[in-house]
């Protein structure tokens, strides 16, 4: 077996290794595959400009035919219906020499030609016949404007040209690249897929193999399980008689200190009595360490041994209480939730009027097939908890409420009170165990009564609190107890 383990141990690190070392290759590939999609659509997004410049070119050389065509039809018509064909043409021809001014303020070759396209459209109504005020365009502006624009857009467009063809030969390198990428994906992944399928394959032949070696030494488990679970069984059992004995027994010897301590009581008071009327006859005979004794200890003592024997009378009644829960069968049956909790709450009916409590029963409450005599009793312990331990002078405030999660329901008491210290949240649940400032009678066995039936129910308690923001305890049961083969339908 220590042999089978070591190459077991050896197969999951070898296995770790390779799945890294694949997954680390592949996500390379990937990060390339995304940066080549990105600068591919980054190169498709400058061929497209490049596209819209070359159309705006060809728009500005219509709009100068356009201008130039309205300057013949005016010099030929000298009307006042003229003026307005001139007037859209020329305010085209701006408009499309500034656009294309915009579209190439990323290119200083091409932003270098704008001013000229400018002062040559302007001197094209110049050159159709009007009179020309101020100095002529000397050097390249000799030529008709038209033909010059022409020229430089001409200039521009093959500017243009080049970048298109830069740029589309860049985008074909790119998808190259793109595709290689996948490619090689593509050969990780069925390298992956193979290797790990082999692996995983001879990996699952060793489990199978260690498997049935494991079923023949396990044959007959599962009778030494029952066995052990009936030992335990009977080993609860025991406990739950000895703490009952115990208890028992300890009650005789309690009885007899609590009647010897009321007989004391009644022999003190004779005492008193005798010292009264020996003080008063003759006084110059007590001493005064005998009044002392009889007026001041002897009271003292016996309020002690009481204090001490009710205190242990209340926890052998808890042990005795807890030893009953153990022996009790359970009686599971469909209960209406909500009637089950004012029932509760009627109980309580005269100490809620006492604090002042408000209680809210948040109906409807799930219904659940379970032990009606457990349910009240971890409900009434947590409601008196919640009107014993309120937040300073205010009336306690308590709220019930419950839901159904899947096949379990919860029952949730809250309340905003003192709180638990979050480091008690376990103490609290232990028996004779308590948080917090010790200012409320009680032994501490509430809450361990309450988890004890809950885990006799097959379900848990959960506490959720602060200091000074109320608690929330949490009773989470299956909504079928698993005590009864059957059940009626609810």
């Amino acid at each position: 077996m220590p042999q089978g383990q070591a190459a077991q141990r050896r197969f999951r690190r070898s296995l770790m290794r390779f799945m890294g070392l694949g997954f680390a290759a592949l996500l390379g590939v990937v990060i390339s595959a995304g940066v080549l999609m990105a600068m591919n659509q980054r190169q498709t997004r400058l061929i497209a400009h490049t596209y819209q410049v070359q159309s705006q070119i060809i728009a500005l050389r219509l709009a100068s035919t356009r201008l130039v065509a309205a300057n013949l039809r005016r010099n030929q018509d000298l009307t006042i219906e003229s003026e307005g064909p001139l007037t859209a043409a020329r305010t085209q021809l701006d408009q499309s020499i500034a656009r294309l001014a915009m579209l190439t303020a990323d290119n200083p070759r091409q932003q270098a030609r704008i001013p000229l396209l400018t002062a040559i459209a302007a001197q094209i109504e110049v050159q159709a016949g009007l009179p020309v005020q101020g100095a002529l365009i000397t050097g390249a502006l000799v030529d008709r404007p038209n033909n010059l624009i022409f020229r430089i857009t001409r200039a521009m467009q093959t500017h243009e040209d080049q970048l298109l063809a830069y740029r589309s030969a860049r985008q074909h390198g790119i998808e190259r690249g793109f595709y290689i990428a996948l490619g090689l994906t593509g050969l990780l992944l069925v390298a992956m897929g193979t290797l790990t399928f082999t692996t995983i394959q001879t990996y699952t032949r060793e489990i199978d193999a260690q498997r049935q070696a494991l079923r023949m030494a396990n044959t007959g488990l599962e009778a030494a399980v029952q066995e052990r679970t009936a030992e335990l069984k009977r080993a609860n059992s025991e406990i739950q008689r000895f703490a009952y004995i115990v208890s028992h027994d300890l009650r005789s010897p309690l009885v007899n200190v609590m009647g010897f301590t009321a007989e004391m009581e009644t022999a003190t008071r004779t005492l008193t009595s005798l010292l009264d009327k020996a003080q008063e006859e003759r006084p110059d005979t007590i001493a005064p360490a005998t009044v002392t004794i009889i007026r001041e200890d002897l009271p003292e003592a016996i309020r002690f041994i009481r204090t001490s024997t009710e205190k242990m009378d209340r926890l052998i009644n808890a042990i005795l209480r807890l030893s009953r829960l153990g022996r009790r069968e359970i009686a599971p049956e469909w209960l209406d939730m909500d009637t089950v909790v004012q029932g509760v709450i009627d109980t309580l009916h005269m100490r809620i009027e006492e604090t002042g409590a408000q209680v809210e029963i948040a109906s409807p409450l799930p219904r659940i097939f379970s032990d009606r005599m457990g349910l009240e009793q971890m409900i009434a312990n947590l409601v008196e908890n919640a009107l014993k331990y309120g937040a300073g002078a205010a009336p306690p405030q308590i709220r019930i409420a419950g839901r159904a999660v899947g096949e379990h329901i919860e029952i949730s008491v809250a309340d905003q009170g003192r709180g638990i210290d979050p480091r008690d949240h376990e103490r609290v649940f232990d028996l004779f165990r308590r948080s917090g400032q010790q200012d409320r009678p009680g032994e501490g066995i509430g809450l361990a009564h309450v988890r004890a039936l809950a885990y006799r129910l097959d379900g848990t308690v959960t506490l959720d609190s602060a200091l000074g923001k109320g608690a929330i305890f949490t009773i989470h049961l299956p909504r079928h107890h698993s005590g009864s083969q059957s059940s009626p339908q609810p």
